[in-house]
C-alpha cells in the first residue's frame, strides 16, 4: 500500500505540474502581519508587556503580571510588580527572589548591549535604594528549576551573563528536598562557596528579594 500511494501521489504531482508546496495556500507571517518576538521601539515594547500582562492575569488567572520588571531591547525597564510585591515567576523561588525579563527570544542570539546594560543598570540601582543586598547573586530561570523544565531565559541569554561578576552557576538537581531544605538554602549555600559573600539576595533572569539575595533572568516570547 505503502507503494501504491507515493506512486499515486507522483503521478498527481506530475498531471498538475505542481510540487506540494504549490498545492497548499501558505501565508507567510509577513502576509499576515506577524510581530518580531523582540521589541526595539517603545510602542512595540509597551504592547509586549500589555500582552505579558493579559496572558498572566486572563490566561493563567494570576492577580497580576508575574515578573518584578521588563526590558526592552530599546534599553528601557518596564515595571511589572516592582520591588515590594512577591513575583510569580520560579517556583520554589518566588518569596526570596526578583525576576527579571528580557523581552524577545534568546535562544540562539543573544539580547542587544542596550537590553544587557539595563539589567545591570537597574540591578544597581536596586542595591543603591536597598532593595537588593551588596551581595547578590544572579542566576537563571532555567537554573532554578530541575533540568529540562524551561529553556529560558535561552542560550544566547546565559553566555551574555555568565560573564557578569555576580552571576552563580547553581543548577536546581530536581532531587526532592529534606525537612530543612529549600531551593534558596541549597542555592546560597553553592553560591556562597562558588562566590563568596556570607549573607546575599537572588535575582532571576526570564532574569531571580532584600530583601533577599537572588535575582532570576528570564526571556518572554509570544
Amino acid at each position: 500500500m505503502r507503494n501504491i500511494l507515493s506512486i499515486c501521489l507522483l503521478l498527481t504531482i506530475v498531471v498538475n505540474g505542481q510540487s506540494p508546496c504549490e498545492q497548499v495556500p501558505f501565508v507567510s507571517r509577513a502576509e499576515w502581519g506577524a510581530r518580531p518576538p523582540n521589541c526595539y521601539d517603545d510602542a512595540a515594547c509597551v504592547e509586549r508587556v500589555k500582552w505579558i500582562q493579559d496572558l498572566h492575569q486572563n490566561d493563567r488567572e494570576w492577580v497580576d503580571i508575574g515578573y518584578h520588571f521588563l526590558v526592552g531591547e530599546n534599553g528601557k525597564v518596564y515595571e511589572g510588580r516592582g520591588w515590594d510585591r512577591q513575583g510569580a515567576h520560579a517556583p520554589g523561588w518566588n518569596n526570596d527572589a526578583f525576576g527579571i525579563c528580557i523581552i524577545g527570544d534568546f535562544r540562539t542570539e543573544s539580547p542587544n548591549q542596550k537590553a544587557l546594560d539595563a539589567v545591570k543598570l537597574w540591578i544597581d540601582c536596586g542595591v543603591q535604594q536597598g532593595h537588593v543586598k551588596n551581595e547578590y547573586y544572579i542566576i537563571t530561570h532555567r537554573q532554578s528549576q530541575r533540568p529540562g523544565y524551561t529553556e529560558c531565559p535561552g542560550n544566547g541569554t546565559i553566555d551574555a551573563i555568565k560573564p557578569w561578576p555576580r552571576y552563580c552557576s547553581y543548577q536546581n538537581s530536581g532531587a526532592n528536598l529534606t525537612a530543612n531544605e529549600t531551593q534558596i538554602s541549597l542555592g546560597s549555600r553553592f553560591c556562597r562557596n562558588e562566590i563568596g559573600f556570607s549573607s546575599a539576595s537572588f535575582l532571576s533572569i526570564s532574569i531571580l528579594l532584600s530583601f533577599i539575595s537572588f535575582l532570576f533572568v528570564h526571556y518572554f516570547i509570544e
